[in-house]
């Protein structure tokens, strides 16, 4: 074929409204043709959940605009369209993480050998964190993110007009999504994430957020994770009502910042003097965590609620962080790749941050923090809600002994170790003075 198309790659802007990507596509091309590719190592994860929460976003957009869906390495496909069709440009959105940078360098390479230009577009965050003042702090970031916001959302089209239709690729697309929906989700539904937005009672964040045993977690995250909704409309629907929500949007842009500015946090503790840390990774104790018998009520209900809903209650994420690193200590990057393998809304540069954040390796001011299971606890599940809800096997105990299975004996496993007693080889560890 001789007609010049274009090529749209969506990657985790899973949206017709308000995508830039797919805007200024529109607006160069002729005819084009929109894409997503699932990579083995999206499909070989083994989290269903992930796979069909993609696909149902994808099903929903072709309800609206067609969209080819492939399944296989970013070389085998395009190889595959760009014998097809004569490609003159290919759009998809800037990486966010460092994983996706390598996958973008790899399509640019592909693509100079061809002579096709490859254009990446800045979007899914609400403020251009390359142009800011590199931030260590995350309040010194909030401050010169907040007088930088770009909030402009643009004119959609009808895009559909100029999509170019293919009997081969739709066939296999319908294959693909096929697969991949076989078993439909229904706690994280497509339409759930639309309704929280419009329901959800913003101003009473920053006073329930972190009640663990209420629904009162705004349960957003994997929507804006995959760009299924623009940040800019929930931006724009909550920042009058909760600047503590506006500043959790802030702190998903603090971490693409630093991984933007120090690529190595990857692999590397973002201080330096916490590189060498000599974590004990116990095997015993990390078997326990994994399996939800650790003997604390509230660490095992997290990891149950973790793994029978793919998400975590952010409160949560603190506690069980904090009791992995500090009180076990285990090497953060293990509890970093459990909840990869897990979470729905796994972001790799939210992710690594919040992991170096709650093991005091990261970036932060204060030397150590270390939670104390027994009182977080007591303070965020009063009445032991969520303990029971994820445990049931302890619902006729009373909230105060589960609390604390330190002071009090209960029918469960046996705390596997002593809080209090943890504390001086904690701080020895981290070489804070005792």
């Amino acid at each position: 074929m001789s007609e010049k198309i274009n090529l749209l790659i969506f990657k985790r802007d899973l949206r017709i409204e308000d995508n830039r990507t797919l805007r200024k596509c529109f607006e160069e091309s002729e005819k084009f043709i929109p894409v997503f590719i699932f990579n083995p190592e999206i499909f070989e994860s083994k989290n269903d959940v992930r796979l069909s929460f993609i696909a149902e976003a994808i099903r929903r957009i072709r309800e609206k605009m067609k969209v080819y869906v492939f399944l296989g390495t970013d070389q085998e496909i395009l190889e595959k369209i760009l014998q097809k069709y004569r490609i003159s440009k290919v759009f998809t959105s800037l990486p966010l993480t460092i994983s996706g940078k390598n996958r973008n360098n790899k399509i640019k390479e592909l693509l100079d050998r061809r002579g096709v230009d490859f254009v990446e577009v800045f979007d899914n965050v609400l403020c251009d964190f390359r142009k800011l003042p590199y931030k260590k702090v995350y309040t010194h970031f909030y401050n010169e993110w907040k007088e930088n916001l770009d909030l402009y959302i643009g004119k959609d089209y009808e895009y559909n007009l100029k999509v170019v239709e293919d009997e081969e690729f739709d066939n296999l697309t319908q294959k693909v999504l096929d697969r991949f929906l076989i078993n439909r989700i229904t706690k994280w539904s497509y339409d759930f994430g639309f309704r929280r937005l419009e329901e959800y009672d913003f101003s009473k964040y920053s006073e329930l957020r972190n009640d663990l045993g209420e629904d009162y977690s705004s349960k957003l995250s994997p929507y804006i994770r995959f760009g299924i909704i623009s940040i800019r409309k929930i931006y724009s629907v909550s920042f009058d009502k909760s600047e503590s929500f506006v500043k959790e949007l802030a702190w998903r842009e603090f971490w693409y910042h630093i991984s933007y500015n120090f690529p190595e946090i990857r692999q590397t503790e973002f201080q330096e003097n916490k590189r060498s840390i000599a974590w004990e990774n116990n095997e015993d104790f990390m078997e326990a965590f994994f399996e939800a018998r650790t003997g604390y009520p509230i660490i095992d209900a997290a990891i149950v609620q973790l793994k029978q809903e793919n998400w975590m209650h952010n409160r949560a994420r603190l506690i069980v962080g904090s009791f992995l690193t500090k009180d076990l200590l285990v090497n953060w990057r293990i509890g970093e790749k459990f909840f990869s393998e897990h979470l729905l809304d796994y972001d790799e540069s939210i992710n690594i941050g919040n992991w170096q954040w709650i093991a005091s390796v990261g970036p932060d001011p204060k030397p150590i923090r270390i939670f104390n299971p027994i009182i977080q606890a007591q303070k965020f599940d009063p009445h032991a809600n969520y303990i029971k809800k994820y445990l049931p096997e302890l619902s006729k105990i009373e909230p105060h002994k589960l609390h604390d299975p330190i002071k009090y004996s209960i029918p469960y496993y046996t705390p596997i170790v002593i809080h209090s007693e943890r504390i001086e080889k904690i701080k020895r560890a981290y070489g804070i003075g005792v």
